[in-house]
């Protein structure tokens, strides 16, 4: 599947069959979401659909009838408005990340953290990749951590908006930007950029990534023995090969 816009398409012919289980995923866990289920299907003859996006996007569907069983969010404000709908039976913080800069593999740029006040000067005419900064997570932490940083109002105009943050990863794999703001699990992920730095910590909120089991009445069984999964040691070996922290 290939992120298409705001969510994977899956296809005129996938439909929503009622003998499969939805799991609606931030684009930024797509690998590990993968490599979750595969080991997870090994055991199970249930066959679990995941359909990415931007948790805004996806957040939103739910929130009109979309018949998800779980959602992996890239953030709890989002999360907050599914529980708060009463839509969710149980939610959870499964894994965290944190926010890096990159830049293209071929790029000369060197960087330290006391130039990230600055960065706007290293852009040479160009756009730092972020993801939406208004919906999506993962432009919200960037924004909170370039306003924190000061950086702010001399770089707000030289953004490049994505949909998602795999969308402002791709900007810069294809050196269409100089530079782009990213989940360190995203740069570990892709041969085409290189960090150049990580964003301190202590300029954004925690990253922190809930997975709520859903209301949805088709197949609760089995969606709740793949939420109990996402938590076994099992899951957390693999979180911690894609670069995700646990706690």
């Amino acid at each position: 599947m290939m992120i298409l816009g705001t969510l994977i398409s899956l296809g005129s012919s996938a439909g929503f069959a009622k003998n499969i289980t939805y799991l609606y995923a931030a684009a930024s866990t797509q690998n590990v979401v993968e490599a979750v289920l595969k080991s997870y299907n090994t055991k199970s003859k249930t066959r679990f659909l995941p359909v990415y996006g931007a948790t805004s996007a996806l957040a939103r569907q739910i929130l009109d009838g979309a018949p998800a069983s779980l959602f992996l969010a890239a953030n709890k404000a989002w999360m907050d408005k599914i529980t708060e709908s009463n839509l969710a039976r149980k939610s959870k913080n499964v894994f965290f990340n944190r926010l890096v800069l990159v830049a293209p593999h071929r790029s000369s740029l060197r960087l330290t953290e006391d130039k990230l006040s600055n960065i706007h000067l290293n852009l040479n005419g160009g756009r730092l990749a972020v993801a939406e900064v208004s919906a999506v997570p993962a432009g919200i932490y960037a924004k909170q951590a370039l306003k924190n940083l000061q950086v702010w109002p001399k770089i707000k105009n030289k953004l490049a908006q994505s949909t998602n943050v795999r969308a402002a990863l791709a900007l810069v794999e294809r050196d269409e930007v100089p530079l782009g703001i990213v989940y360190h699990t995203d740069s570990l992920a892709s041969p085409y950029v290189k960090t150049l730095l990580e964003i301190p910590e202590n300029t954004h909120e925690k990253i922190a990534y809930p997975l709520a089991l859903l209301n949805n009445k088709g197949q609760p069984n089995e969606a709740l023995q793949l939420f109990k999964f996402f938590f076994s040691e099992q899951s957390r070996y693999i979180f911690h090969k894609y670069g995700f922290k646990t706690d």
